[in-house]
């Protein structure tokens, strides 16, 4: 922006979703209390935030599931993979076995497969691409 720019004020408008069961809107509490459903299960009404602190890559959703109110939850994580399959706990000898993306579930240490960074998807890629694009429901909170 130039110094000989005039400012100027863009209006902008937005579309604030409220999710209403009867004519009472559902609050965050009651939505923390709602069944969690496979996310293959639900038919979701859109992108909710329950978790105060949630994850890098995590996407919470409201929708139904046989006509019952229902909440599910899709994550996208980034994982390095070693090249191989461990069965035993990490090369350094302590903590959670080394994670391995599906090309290399079947290889060994002396393989010498390719390390590399890869993005895991709970429940898939394809139902956290959808909910993604979802629209964001604002629950009501209470005063």
């Amino acid at each position: 922006m130039s110094s000989a720019s005039e400012p100027e004020v863009e209006v902008l408008t937005a579309e604030i979703r409220v999710l209403q069961v009867g004519s009472k809107p559902v609050t965050l509490s009651a939505a923390r209390q709602l069944d969690s459903v496979d996310g293959a299960a639900i038919k979701p009404f859109g992108r909710v935030r329950i978790d105060p602190k949630p994850a890098d890559g995590l996407i919470e959703v409201i929708g139904s599931v046989n006509e019952i109110l229902a909440r599910s939850s899709a994550r996208a994580r980034k994982v390095e993979c070693p090249g191989y399959k461990s069965s035993s706990l990490s090369s350094r000898g302590y903590g959670p076995p080394l994670v391995v993306c599906t090309r290399h579930r079947g290889t060994s240490p002396t393989a010498s497969a390719a390390h590399h960074n890869w993005t895991e998807y709970t429940p898939s890629q394809e139902i956290y691409e959808a909910w993604l694009a979802l629209p964001l429901i604002v629950l009501a909170g209470l005063r």
